[in-house]
Parts: structure tokens; C-alpha cells; sequence
């Protein structure tokens, strides 16, 4: 009732001062404390205004109700309740009071229980605690006090909450309340940053310096007299003397404590960089010892990247100042014979140059210099991250050095040809795809790379390592792909330019007997190039591409990538393999376009001619993709395809033709259960009576494998084609034996959960009947996904558009009882909420379970009902629904007469039907008065009451009269 949006003005105080007058809430039950507690949240969340006139009353009630809580399930009801309190009432003189009654519980030591069912987490409620803390600035008198008596305790959990809870309250407290206790705070998070040993107590301390800092640092008052100035030259004093060279021990904790002080504001992070730089560059000049100037040199690096996170701010004139100094330190680093020196030194070049602009040219001679010929891996590696920072932040000497001089070394690299030479390659190719990330490096890549590329032909024993090297270039050019498509500008270059000469240098190398490019490996590289590409195109551009690879590879016609048209007949069985493999980089073209798009009958022919007869195996696998690519778009195609001829020749175990035509009927099976048709299942079930074949079971096996296997680009697929492979998926649970279902099922699951999600009714429905299933053979794979299927389920079982989906659903749900309850009891409330609706499903009609006698609960609850009619006052039930099926059960046993409607007649109704019975004046009296929003009245066969006046009477009370 306190939910009720009719809920009455008034009522809602008047309750609450009830409660706190008269009950006594530490004596209840747990049970009933908790329905005190969700009384008056729910007053809180809906009636807030009426209760903020209660003013004092009602917090001093509340502090007197929550006083001595102590069941968690309860104080994270009393935690939500306290902090809307603190922060829409006036809590007036019992500011401690409230401080009190909240606080009593810091900090937080709760272990959940073993198998607890309310899953309340020691988090949990130190998330409630802390925000009735952080509510009100009147609470700092209190809090800081509270707050360093846990800081200074043993206890380490303790610790962590306290600092916690500073870095959430210092700011909202503000300056005034923290000086008195500014100094103490300070010294027990040096302590902790100093000797804690724990990095999350060391982190929370830092954090709450910073936050202490960022708090003084908004007073009005600035420079020498301003709090914030006073409070870090109090810290820079203390701290000075671990940082004089002697011992340095301390030096990075004492680092990192003035790291924390420099995050809270630019004018402190100003009074560090004065103090503290000189210092450590005078520390890194004294050293001689490489691992004591590596780590002066890792500190220095840390107060570059705070400066760096001020934008311009006041700090970075300072810290221009010290860029000479800090120059010179970096440079003589990088030379130094130690490599872990040479790795810090180039970690420092990456916060320098995103920093300052000045010396980017000298950086980036040097640090190209120890990419490429540094004698240590990592140091060459970890030379990739300032090239990204140039990449992002200096294009200008991206593209006039960086770009020029690594495409001079990949021609320089690829001339040699000795041991290693490999690694180099590698090592080039990731330096190209890191910085390619602009227009025009784009440009200036992708033309090197391509043209490289085309010169590639080479013979003899060089073969395999060239093709290694080719296919590392290859997936280079790919990767600058991927990372240029978002790039309107790019992608247009990308779809004009690339793709074209990519079909221009693997065609033109397949028209040479020998070639590197001649390799199946790279041409599939390739292939995923113009994939990468296609997918992003539009309908127009789409069609140009057709067009483009039609002529080409159909007619022949090389005019439009520049070359002389009548030697390139790829889908001719007669052409050399290296041509008819090219079929390869047609597929993803083919595979693109929507089924508008593709004149299917130019190609059919060809590519099964060349899947069954062509001597070459990679051919006949990239025609297979390429037909099944075509039957995707167009199943009725199947009907040109001799299939039944197909079978045939794979169950004849003497011709020779068998594996490629087997070959055929997986690739064609793919694109049908990908497409959800029909004629999938005929051809699942074909594979798997091969599965006992001893010849080729095995071949069978591993095409149910190819079959499957694109169901994991699912998430990179768009919104129709998604609805396609969970269409696959759906046919293939179905059509698998059980045991090998269960066993792949564990990757697949997160996708059925994607299938109930669709719109698509058939897709829903053939899910859940599944999911049924799998509830009792995997219950341990469904119960890991409960969280997600429990919603969607719920959902469908409210969605009017099919009862046979509603169905479906209830079933599921009702079936997931079958799950440990451990697993399902925590979802108890939100499915009996999340059912409510359903109750009212104008289709309820089964009264018994399904399959059996047995009475449902809702029918053996009608029936107790309207057997004891008399007993109950049904005036303010809310369920029309319900009120209509006890009518109608009690006119089937003859028992509904005035006296009955007396119960049954209430304001809900707005329509009745009481065809066939017997009917008086009275009835009709009762109705006029008892049913205020009656729209709908049938009175069929009720002639005794047709007269006149009654009808009269009747039309004052129904708008529609149904005969």
C-alpha cells in the first residue's frame, strides 16, 4: 500500500509518527525491524516532502529507530534511508546524534556467511556507511577524529577503509574543519606510504594526500600566505632530508608522497617541481652507480607525467626551466651501457615529448637510432611507445623522419637476407602499424608497402623464408587497414586506392610461374585485406566493387587496375592453380554484397566446375567458399545445383571426385544454416550418417568444424547478419547429438542469450525450447548465464505480441527451479515482481500443470474463493481479469445470483459477462451501483430483463450494450 499513487496526503507522517511513538523497533523480529526500515525508505523515495514538514521529529525518530542495528540485510536499508536524511532535512541539534548512530559501525568488519542467499558483501555496506559520511560537511568535527583513530590502529582492513573514506569526505568537508587536522592526516599517511608494505594501503594514501591538497588548494588565499603553500612547504621541510644523496633508501616512497602532493593542483605541483627537480638532477649527476641513477631517473620521469596532466597550466613554465638539465640527463641515459638504464632513459623521452615540443626533432633522431640498432630486444621494444606519442602528438616530424626513415630501412631489411633478418622485419612492421594513424601517413605507408610488394618474386631455396617475410608485410598492410577505417578521409583513399592495387599485385604476380605471392597464405592475407575494407562499404560503393572484380575475374577484363586484358581467366579449371586460387580475393567481395547485388547465375557454373574437376586443392576450397557465399544470398540457386548427383558421387567410395564434392556439400551446409533454410537440416543430417565412413568419418567431423566455426566473428558482424547466425546456432543445437552439444555448449551459451534478445519470434521461441532442454542435461553452464537469462525471460513472458512466446518463457523460468538454490533463491523477489504482470495474461488457460490432473495453485486458490464467496470483500481487488474468471466459474456451477454478485460486482469491472443468467431488477440495480466504469455488458439470452425502464437504467450505467 505505501507504493500506492494514491497513497493519501498525510498519511504517510502520520505512520511514521505512529511508528516512533508506539514501537518499540530493537524488540522486533529481523523480519519485522526490516519492514519498519522499507516502510519508511519507500516513504522517503515517495513521500519526501511531506515528510521533511515533520522536521526534527522525524530525524530524531529515524536516529531512535536504527539505534543498535545490527543485522547487515537491515543496515543496508538504514544506510540509504540515513544518508537521504543527511542530505534533505536539518538535522539541527542532533547533528552527533545522527554522526553516532552511523558511525558506530566504522569501520565495517562483516564476513558473508557460508551460502548466503542475500549476497550482502562487506563492500556493500562499506559503500552505504561511507555515504552517509560523506553526506554533510557537518560531520568533519567528527569524522577526522574517528578517522586518525583508525589510522593509527593495527588493523589493516581498518586503515584502508579510514583512507578511503578521507579521500570520499576531505573535499565535500572543505578547508575551515581540515586545518586542525591537517598535520596529524599527514603523518599517518607517511607513515603508511613510508612502511605500510601494502599496495592498497599505500595507493588509498596517496590518493588522500592529493585529496587534502586539492582541497586546501581552493582557498582564495594564494602564495606564501594561502594554506595549500604553508601545507607543502610543511611536507617539502620534512621531506627534504631523505633526498640529500646520503641514503636513498627512501627515496621512492618519499618520491611518490610528493608525486601525490604535486596531483592535487597546479600551484602545488609549482612548489614541488621548484623544490624536487633540482634536487634529483643534482642526485642523478653525483651517482655513478647505473641502478641508483636509473631510479632518479624513473622519479624525474613520474613529476614529468603529472606536469603533463595540467594542459598548460602554470606548472609547465616552471617546468620549461628545467628542460636543459633534464635534456642532458635523458640523452646521457640512452648512450649508457646498462639497457635497463637505456629503457628508462627512453621512457623518459616518451613524458618529454608529451610535455613540451622542444628537442622532439633531437628525440626522434635518437630514439629511432636505438629502434633499429640497439643489440637489446627490449630496449628496441620499448622505443614503441614514444614513436606512438609522435604519432599522436607531432605529425609534422612524423611524416618528414619517422615515416621516410623506417620505409628506408624495411627496403634496406628486406635486401638482407641472413639470420635474424626476420626479427627486424617484425620489428619494422610494428613500428609501421603503431604510427599510421593519420591520412597522410596512411598514404605514404600504404604506397611503400604495396610497392614492395609487387617487386616481390624470388625462387629457388629462399622460398619459405620469403614467404615468412612477405606474409609479416602483409599483415602490416592489414593492420594499417584496421586502423585507418573510422577515418572518412582514409577510407575513401583506402577504398579508391588500396584495393585496387591489391588486386593489381596479386594478379600480376599470378601471371608468373614463380612468386612469392603465388602462396596460399599470403593470398588469404590479402584477402583479409579487402574484407576489411568491403564490409565498411555502402551500396554504392559496393556495386562499383562488384562491378570491378566481375570484370576482372568473369570476363577477364584487367583494363581497370592497368593491365592487359585476355591473360587472367581465374575460374577457367584450365588456368594455372596460381591463377585459379586468386578466387580467394573474389570470395570476401561476393560475400559483402547483399543478395540485390549479385547476378548469381554468371558465376554458379563456374565455381562448382572449379570445386569438383580442378587438380588443385586450394582452388577447389576457395571456389566452395565463393559458391557458398553466392547459395548465402541466393538459396534458390540450389536449384541449378545437382545436389542429389553431388551425394551420390561422395557415398560411392571408388570415385576419385569424393572429398571435393564432400568439400562442396559442407561449404553449401554452411551457407544454408547460416541463412536459417530449410534445406540445412536435410543436409546436416546427410553428414552425419558419414560420420560412421571409415574412409572419410574423420573428413565429416571436421567439416562440422567449418560449419561452426564463423559463429565466433559473431560480435564483429552487423545487426541483420547477427540475426542470421543466431538462426545457424539455433539449427545446429537442435540438430546435434546431445552429448556433443553439451560439450561445445560452454562457448556457445553467451549466444543463445544473444538469440532472445532478437525480434525475430521463430529465433525466440526455437531458443527457449532448447534452453528448456539444456536446464536438465547442462544445468551447471546454464546456471553461470542465470543473471542475464533471467531478465530476458521475464521480459518475453510479458510480451503481448505471442501467447506461444509468453509461454515458452514461463516454462523456462519454471524449469530453472530444477538449478541449485543457492543459484536461483537470490532472484526470488525479482521474479515473483517481475510476474505480476503476467497474472493479468488475458490467455491463463490451463488450470492444471501441463501433462497431468494436477490443479495449478491459481486454480485451487479460484476455487477455495468462489466456494467462500461470502467471506471475502473483494471491493478494492485490483485484477479484472480474475474478478471475470470467478464469475464465470461460478456461472458454470449454477451459482451466481444476486447474492454472489454482491461480492463479485466491483468498481474494476469495465466489462461483465453474464450471458445466460437469470436476471432481475435488483441485479441490474446492483450493477448500476456497484460498477461505476462499466464500458462492456452482455445480456445474451437475458430476455426476462428487457424491459424498458431497465434498459433505461442500463444504458445509464454501460456506453456499450452487447446483444
Amino acid at each position: 500500500m505505501s507504493g500506492c499513487k494514491r497513497f493519501p496526503d498525510g498519511l504517510a507522517s502520520k505512520i511514521c509518527r505512529i511508528i516512533f511513538q508506539n514501537v518499540q523497533n530493537q524488540s522486533l523480529s529481523q523480519s519485522d525491524r526490516c519492514n519498519v526500515y522499507t516502510l519508511i525508505a519507500r516513504f522517503l523515495d515517495t513521500r519526501l516532502e511531506e515528510l521533511k514538514k515533520m522536521e526534527a521529529d522525524f530525524v530524531l525518530g529515524f536516529i531512535q529507530v536504527m539505534d543498535t542495528e545490527k543485522d547487515p540485510r537491515n543496515l543496508m536499508t538504514c544506510f540509504q534511508c540515513a544518508r537521504t536524511i543527511i542530505l534533505n532535512f536539518s538535522l539541527g541539534v542532533f547533528v552527533e546524534e545522527m554522526f553516532e548512530v552511523t558511525s558506530c559501525y566504522f569501520p565495517i568488519d562483516f564476513t558473508p556467511p557460508p551460502n548466503d542467499n542475500y549476497k550482502i558483501t562487506r563492500d556493500d555496506l562499506i559503500k552505504g556507511l561511507r555515504g552517509c559520511l560523506s553526506a554533510t560537511e557537518k560531520f568533519a568535527e567528527y569524522t577526522y577524529p574517528l578517522l586518525l583513530e583508525k589510522l593509527t590502529s593495527d588493523v589493516q582492513s581498518a586503515k584502508l577503509d579510514s583512507l578511503q573514506t578521507l579521500s570520499e569526505c576531505v573535499e565535500l568537508y572543505g578547508i575551515k574543519p581540515l586545518k586542525e587536522f591537517q598535520t596529524s592526516l599527514y603523518n599517518c599517511i607517511k607513515s603508511e606510504i613510508f612502511s605500510s608494505g601494502n599496495p592498497a594501503i599505500e595507493q588509498a594514501a596517496l590518493e588522500a594526500l592529493s585529496g587534502i591538497v586539492r582541497t586546501l588548494s581552493k582557498s582564495l588565499l594564494e602564495g606564501p600566505d594561502g594554506p595549500v603553500h604553508n601545507y607543502i612547504l610543511e611536507i617539502l621541510q620534512d621531506c627534504k632530508r631523505y633526498m640529500t644523496g646520503e641514503d636513498n633508501r627512501l627515496l621512492v616512497p618519499v618520491c611518490r608522497l610528493l608525486v601525490s602532493c604535486a596531483e592535487g593542483s597546479d600551484s602545488a605541483c609549482c612548489q614541488v617541481l621548484q623544490d624536487v627537480i633540482p634536487n634529483l638532477i643534482g642526485l642523478y649527476n653525483k651517482s655513478s652507480i647505473n641502478s641508483q641513477r636509473k631510479l632518479v631517473l624513473e622519479m624525474i620521469s613520474r613529476f614529468v607525467r603529472v606536469v603533463g596532466t595540467y594542459n598548460q597550466g602554470q606548472c609547465h613554465k616552471v617546468f620549461l626551466t628545467y628542460i636543459p638539465e633534464l635534456s642532458t640527463i635523458i640523452k646521457s641515459a640512452l648512450i649508457d651501457s646498462s639497457s635497463h638504464l637505456r629503457m628508462t632513459g627512453i621512457s623518459g623521452v616518451n613524458e618529454m615529448l608529451k610535455v613540451s615540443g622542444e628537442d622532439t626533432q633531437v628525440y626522434t633522431e635518437l630514439i629511432l637510432d636505438k629502434t633499429f640498432n640497439d643489440q637489446d630486444k627490449d630496449v628496441r621494444k620499448s622505443c614503441l611507445e614514444p614513436l606512438k606519442t609522435i604519432a599522436e602528438k607531432h605529425t609534422d616530424i612524423l611524416e618528414s623522419i619517422v615515416i621516410p626513415k623506417v620505409l628506408e630501412r624495411l627496403k634496406d631489411g628486406l635486401k638482407n637476407t641472413v639470420k635474424g633478418s626476420e626479427d627486424v622485419d617484425n620489428e619494422i612492421n610494428a613500428v609501421l602499424s603503431i604510427v599510421t594513424i593519420s591520412y597522410n601517413s596512411l598514404v605514404m605507408v600504404s604506397k611503400e608497402l604495396l610497392q614492395v610488394l609487387s617487386e616481390k618474386s624470388v625462387t629457388g631455396k629462399e622460398n619459405d623464408k620469403a614467404e615468412q617475410r612477405t606474409n609479416n608485410l602483409v599483415s602490416c598492410l592489414l593492420t594499417v587497414i584496421q586502423k585507418n577505417l573510422d577515418d572518412k578521409k582514409s577510407f575513401e583513399y583506402l577504398y579508391s586506392n588500396v584495393v585496387l592495387n591489391i588486386y593489381k599485385t596479386v594478379i600480376q604476380n599470378s601471371l608468373s610461374s614463380t612468386s612469392v605471392l603465388h602462396s596460399p597464405r599470403i593470398i588469404n592475407s590479402f584477402s583479409r585485406c579487402v574484407q576489411c575494407i568491403a564490409i565498411r562499404c555502402d551500396n554504392s560503393q559496393l556495386q562499383a566493387l562488384y562491378s570491378l572484380v566481375t570484370k576482372i575475374f568473369l570476363h577477364g577484363s584487367t583494363s581497370d587496375i592497368d593491365m592487359t586484358d585476355g591473360s587472367f581467366n581465374p575460374l577457367d579449371v584450365s588456368s594455372p592453380c596460381q591463377q585459379t586460387q586468386m578466387v580467394s580475393i573474389l570470395t570476401p567481395v561476393i560475400c559483402t554484397c547483399n543478395e540485390k547485388l549479385i547476378d548469381e547465375d554468371e558465376y554458379v557454373q563456374k565455381l562448382l566446375n572449379l570445386s569438383r574437376t580442378s587438380p588443385h586443392r586450394t582452388t577447389q576450397t576457395e571456389a566452395c567458399k565463393c559458391l557458398a557465399g553466392i547459395v548465402n544470398k541466393h538459396p534458390d540457386i540450389l536449384q541449378t545445383i545437382d545436389l542429389s548427383d553431388i551425394e551420390k558421387t561422395v557415398q560411392n567410395k571408388t570415385s576419385e571426385s569424393r572429398l571435393s564434392d564432400l568439400q562442396i556439400i559442407i561449404w553449401l551446409t554452411k551457407a544454408l544454416v547460416m541463412r536459417g533454410h530449410q534445406r540445412s537440416q536435410k543436409n546436416i543430417l546427410f553428414l552425419m550418417s558419414l560420420l560412421s565412413d571409415p574412409d572419410m568419418g574423420r573428413e565429416v567431423a571436421d567439416g562440422f568444424n567449418t560449419i561452426l566455426t564463423d559463429i565466433k566473428s559473431f560480435d564483429t558482424t552487423g545487426q541483420d547478419t547477427r540475426k542470421n547466425y543466431l538462426r545457424v546456432l539455433s539449427a545446429m543445437l537442435k540438430t546435434l547429438p546431445k552429448q556433443v552439444l553439451i560439450n561445445e555448449l560452454p562457448p556457445l551459451f553467451p549466444l543463445m542469450v544473444h538469440s532472445l534478445l532478437s525480434d525475430d519470434l521463430e529465433l525466440q521461441t526455437s531458443t527457449m525450447d532448447t534452453l528448456y532442454d539444456l536446464t536438465h542435461d547442462a544445468p551447471e553452464v546454464v546456471a553461470k548465464h542465470i543473471d542475464s537469462v533471467i531478465p530476458q525471460l521475464l521480459k518475453l513472458a510479458k510480451e503481448q505480441t505471442s501467447m506461444k512466446l509468453r509461454q515458452s518463457a514461463l516454462q523456462c523460468i519454471g524449469v530453472l527451479t530444477v538449478l541449485p538454490t543457492h543459484t536461483v533463491l537470490p532472484y526470488k523477489v525479482q521474479v515473483i515482481k517481475g510476474l505480476e504482470k503476467a497474472l493479468d495474461d488475458k490467455k491463463r488457460l490451463s488450470t492444471c500443470h501441463e501433462g497431468s490432473n494436477v490443479p495449478t495453485l491459481l486454480a485451487n486458490c479460484l476455487d477455495h474463493i468462489t466456494s467462500n464467496i461470502n467471506m471475502y470483500d473483494l471491493e478494492d481487488f485490483p485484477d479484472e481479469y480474475l474478478i471475470n474468471k470467478m464469475i464465470h466459474r461460478l456461472k458454470r456451477q449454477k451459482k451466481l445470483n444476486n447474492s454472489t454478485l454482491r461480492q463479485l460486482l466491483v468498481p474494476i469491472l469495465e466489462h461483465l459477462d453474464l450471458d445466460g443468467v437469470y436476471v432481475t431488477e435488483g441485479t441490474i440495480k446492483l450493477i448500476w451501483r456497484s460498477c461505476p466504469n462499466l464500458k462492456v455488458i452482455s445480456l445474451k439470452d437475458c430476455g426476462y430483463v428487457s424491459t424498458d425502464n431497465l434498459m433505461e437504467q442500463l444504458l445509464k450505467v454501460s456506453t456499450v450494450l452487447a446483444k
